[in-house]
């Protein structure tokens, strides 16, 4: 057979098979799915520096949102929630610490068999069309505006999953970890500011001498440390 004949087969199969593909493409796209979050990966910086106070309590939100950037103020979605590929979400990412500051990195949407990865390692987003890049409100918040976009054939919910990287204040490399500052799509947060003006940062990390003296002198002069010079005194006068 010659090439004009393959061809003009491929032109028939063509006509015939692509309202077929665009069916079953516009069917993927507008199915509605629910959204499963996958416990979230803390990993530490700089192990040396870890308290004895335990490990952060950190959680993935996902909340309804509006068109305007905020700080997932909104409702967040709950278990029976579907969701359409063009429903906006703000994703909240949030640890209990006042030690450590926490970096979102290698973020995936999909499922956990075949993640699509969103955030990159460097805590900068892959993709802003489907979400951006995290910004952050403190050392322990942080938010970022997307879309669950991403279908697979015979997908019933659609999974999140994230890494947290935490370092601790007091190391002198975390403030380089995080926020992240090279991510292209960020506001102009001033994050070197946030550092330089924690009040956290400088009572965890550079307390002052004034304060562990009046420490001192509150526990020698205190009401528990007078009543047990009392109670001292009085069992030395009873045994005389």
């Amino acid at each position: 057979m010659d090439q004009t004949f393959w061809l003009w087969l491929i032109l028939i199969l063509g006509i015939f098979l692509t309202p077929i593909v665009h069916c079953e493409y516009s069917e993927l796209m507008n199915q509605k799915i629910g959204v499963r979050v996958e416990m979230l990966n803390l990993i530490y910086e700089n192990e040396t520096t870890i308290t004895s106070t335990g490990h952060p309590r950190c959680r993935l939100t996902l909340h309804k949102s509006g068109w305007d950037r905020d700080t997932c103020s909104s409702p967040q979605f709950k278990l029976n929630d579907t969701l359409s590929w063009s429903t906006r979400v703000c994703y909240k990412w949030v640890c209990d610490t006042t030690k450590y500051a926490m970096r979102v990195e290698s973020c995936w949407i999909g499922t956990p068999k075949m993640p699509v990865f969103i955030v990159r390692e460097d805590g900068c987003t892959i993709e802003k069309a489907i979400l951006t890049s995290p910004v952050y409100t403190s050392f322990n918040r942080a938010a970022a505006i997307g879309w669950m976009a991403v279908r697979q054939k015979n997908m019933k919910y659609m999974h999140v999953g994230c890494t947290i990287r935490l370092c601790h204040l007091c190391d002198p490399a975390c403030q380089e970890i995080t926020p992240p500052r090279s991510c292209n799509d960020s506001r102009a947060n001033d994050y070197e500011a946030m550092w330089n003006s924690s009040s956290k940062v400088k009572n965890l990390c550079f307390p002052s001498p004034s304060t562990t003296e009046n420490s001192l002198e509150s526990n020698f002069l205190g009401p528990n440390f007078q009543i047990s010079i009392i109670v001292v005194l009085f069992y030395l006068l009873s045994i005389c």
